[in-house]
């Protein structure tokens, strides 16, 4: 191995030209790769790969489900009268600002939409048998009885007089006996959270001190740059509206949200612990070595390292996450060594072929050591560890070859060449005392350590382990109480479990949907589940949707149904109903 590196030196000696050219090369060439690299900062990556768990992300990612971000206006004195008007006046500040000065930034933003309900009952009316269930047959039974059909009647008519009677008309013209409300009904069921209602069009908590609006971010969450000025806009928004509503408090959470600050607090802390560990090494090395451009020459091999490996992951996967660079500290803390042993060797050996002679072989085999270490987190199905290992490992590869190919020149190099062929003359300082020192031969300093080690085995097991993976992200106290308040009003939020069914295509992902749905009714009579909500009612397979119009069908035989319309008729005329009155409903039940 020493003969290999030694060529190289005894070659760029001859020409340091070529040498010079080769260095510059490199670094131009890996810099410029590493700066093409793609940056992840989701925190996330650090979970295994499971099949189930990629599929529901790949499913949150499509729909982006999981991007909206939630903004809750709540009144801030809980002691006065609820002010929903307040409440909504901000909301509409706040829409129309936000329509303007946050275009750039936003899709939409969603309080709720009455033409959507409106839009969903007229749908249910026009398709009523595929919203019927073979169990509404029996309420359909009980509204068919003379009695009821008779008080039915009397409430229609009583609504037709009513102001009441514009809005529901044509509902009471296409069915007049009620049935269409069955089905309806079933809309309910799209209600997660029982204590939301609707005022003046908007999402309020039913004791009306709390708001909520949706709002769709213009960019995916991983998109840190832009959300990151949208984020301090929307503050600026917010804090202008609350100088204008002094009443109200607003917040807002979400997944962008939380991105930006793990991105931004990754950033700040990447630069402070490895500027800290940066100026340690470099006052280190310049009180050790006594020579300026001491630190620079040892810190040269660990920028060429790290760019190295940057460059590689680029051309390997083209992406690494934040959090792996995070850890460059700990590599950077390792890669100094390699240079150090040659930088150090030299001040002891002033012939550069004799030092690299001597630590060529150890330096290669025990960076392998190391290397190997950090590939085998290569080996764990978890995206973010194998970006470490890769990174690390990929570091100290660039750091060991630099500090054997170039590093030797530029240490015995300009003034220092008829120096490197004299004997040094050094002073020993603390440091090399302390190098010196022997602990194995202390035998209170021995017996002390396996004292310790005794005692550590017993302590070691108290050791517990984090089992909250929601505690990896890092959340500004901002942000922990604007979760902690939408947690709060929306109860089923954070125990919230997602079911995804899928298929080749939507016919067979929603068959495998209904076959999901009695087994999620059983465990909520059992009282396992609490509530579930989802489209299985209202988004049904043509299959099942044939079964049930068949079902119809079946029920409504034409002697049935001319008995009914014949006795909606003969009771209609004494509310002076016409005897078209009931042509629609007749449409209907055909």
């Amino acid at each position: 191995m020493e003969r290999f590196f030694i060529a190289i030196y005894n070659y760029f000696e001859k020409h340091r030209g070529v040498m010079w050219f080769a260095a510059l090369l490199s670094f131009v060439l890996v810099g410029f790769l590493a700066s093409r690299i793609k940056l992840e900062e989701d925190i996330t990556r650090i979970l295994p790969h499971e099949k189930r768990l990629d599929k529901l992300q790949q499913v949150f990612q499509d729909s982006r489900f999981n991007e909206k971000l939630s903004l809750t206006f709540t009144q801030k004195d809980s002691t006065k009268e609820a002010q929903p008007d307040q409440l909504t006046a901000y909301a509409g500040a706040f829409t129309e600002i936000a329509t303007t000065r946050l275009a750039p930034y936003i899709k939409s933003v969603q309080g709720t939409n009455d033409s959507t309900a409106g839009n969903l009952m007229q749908a249910i009316q026009a398709d009523l048998p595929i919203f019927l269930t073979e169990q509404d047959y029996k309420a359909i039974d009980s509204l068919l009885t003379p009695e009821k059909l008779q008080q039915q009647l009397t409430y229609d008519y009583n609504t037709l007089i009513s102001p009441a009677g514009l809005v529901l008309k044509k509902t009471i013209q296409t069915d007049p006996v009620g049935i269409s409300w069955i089905g309806i009904k079933k809309l309910q069921r799209l209600q997660y959270d029982e204590q939301f209602d609707l005022y003046d069009g908007y999402i309020m908590t039913k004791d009306h001190r709390n708001l909520l609006l949706f709002v769709t971010p213009a960019n995916l969450a991983n998109a840190t740059g832009k959300n990151g000025a949208f984020f301090k806009e929307l503050d600026l928004v917010l804090d202008s509206l609350n100088k204008q509503f002094p009443g109200i408090d607003a917040s807002y959470f979400g997944s962008a949200a939380v991105t930006v600050g793990n991105a931004q607090q990754l950033a700040k802390d990447t630069m402070l612990t490895q500027g800290i560990t940066l100026v340690i090494l470099i006052v280190f090395i310049g009180f050790y070595f006594r020579k300026k451009r001491a630190p620079l020459l040892i810190m040269l091999p660990v920028v060429f390292g790290g760019l190295f490996s940057l460059a590689l992951v680029y051309l390997i996967k083209g992406n690494i996450s934040v959090v792996a660079l995070a850890t460059g500290s700990i590599v950077l803390g390792i890669a100094v060594n390699y240079s150090l042993h040659i930088f150090n060797h030299h001040r002891h050996i002033p012939d550069m072929r004799a030092v690299i002679a001597d630590v060529a072989s150890p330096m290669t085999i025990g960076s392998f050591t190391t290397i190997g270490g950090f590939l085998c987190l290569m080996l764990i199905p978890s995206p973010l560890l194998n970006d470490i290992g890769l990174f690390a490992a990929l570091s100290l590869v660039g750091a060991t070859l630099f500090s054997l190919i170039f590093l030797p020149h530029w240490i015995v190099g300009g003034n220092q060449v008829k120096r490197a062929e004299e004997q040094h003359e050094h002073s020993h300082s603390w440091i090399d005392k302390l190098s010196e020192y022997k602990p194995e031969r202390n035998k209170y300093l021995v017996a002390g350590i396996f004292v310790m080690t005794i005692v550590f085995l017993f302590t070691a097991k108290n050791v517990g382990f984090e089992n909250d993976m929601l505690r990896m992200n890092y959340m500004s106290p901002k942000l922990h109480d604007a979760e902690a308040k939408f947690n709060k009003i929306n109860a089923y939020t954070a125990q919230s479990v997602y079911i995804v069914s899928e298929g080749n295509n939507l016919e067979e992902a929603l068959e495998n949907n209904e076959r999901a749905v009695p087994a999620l009714q059983q465990l909520q009579r059992q009282g396992i589940i609490k509530k579930m909500a989802g489209v299985s009612d209202l988004l049904l397979s043509a299959k099942e949707q044939q079964t049930r119009i068949d079902r119809w069908n079946n029920y409504w035989t034409p002697e049935k149904r001319q008995q009914l319309l014949a006795t909606l008729r003969a009771d209609g005329a004494a509310y002076h109903f016409s005897s078209s009155a009931f042509d629609q409903f007749d449409q209907l039940l055909q």
